[in-house]
């Protein structure tokens, strides 16, 4: 999922767009779980974007999706402080979930929510699972309204859309990670930006890692 500026008027960025986007190459970063991790970034729609890329011989791409479908227990795999997750609903291979992330109280920064709506797809040779923000005046904008009227103080990211991708690969599965975010509040943009580039490689480590756990590999 997981995981920033003051909220420009910008349109946000579309999976389409992120998937043809001109990626520069920012650095090689190693995980313990998941080996070399490629970072890079794009600016789209007047965001600066992420990527992530890494091949893990260790894990395959039906584990990796059930994962990241498995909503609830995002709590109990990801290091992002997420202290909440609930699915909402789900009608086929679209997903509709909560989650909440508790920052520590040393950044300064209040906590976040997001109500997201995902489309996987589980077909071979790439897995995908894409999110954007859940329509607030959908189905279920009642409980998006309690919600934030319970919760003044936390913050709802403008712009959340990302994806993961699971590519079959001779060598293993290439998990690739992409996030266009801006998290609202008055955190400086170049903060939110440095914190997200030197977080990549353990939100996709923490995938991995869960992953590895469920099929039994040491």
């Amino acid at each position: 999922m997981f995981f920033m500026a003051l909220f420009t008027a910008n349109a946000a960025p579309t999976h389409e767009q992120m998937d043809s986007a001109p990626w520069s190459f920012l650095a090689d970063r190693p995980h313990t779980e998941t080996g070399i991790v490629k970072v890079f970034q794009a600016p789209i729609e007047g965001i600066t974007c992420f990527k992530a890329i890494s091949v893990s011989p260790d894990v395959d791409g039906p584990t990796l999706m059930g994962v990241v479908a498995d909503v609830p227990a995002t709590t109990k795999w990801s290091s992002a402080g997420i202290t909440r997750s609930e699915l909402l609903a789900q009608s086929g291979n679209s997903y509709t979930y909560f989650q909440f992330l508790d920052l520590p109280g040393w950044t300064l920064s209040s906590d976040r929510i997001w109500f997201l709506t995902a489309v996987a797809d589980n077909q071979s040779p790439t897995r995908s699972w894409k999110w954007t923000r859940m329509d607030s005046k959908g189905i279920f904008a009642e409980r998006y309204q309690k919600y934030k009227s319970a919760n003044p103080n936390t913050i709802e990211p403008p712009v959340n859309v990302g994806a993961w991708y699971f590519r079959d690969l001779p060598e293993g599965v290439e998990v690739t990670y992409m996030i266009c975010t801006d998290a609202g509040g008055t955190m400086p943009y170049a903060l939110q930006n440095a914190a997200t580039r030197k977080t990549l490689p353990d939100t996709v480590g923490d995938l991995v890692r869960e992953a590895k756990k469920r099929i039994g590999t040491p």
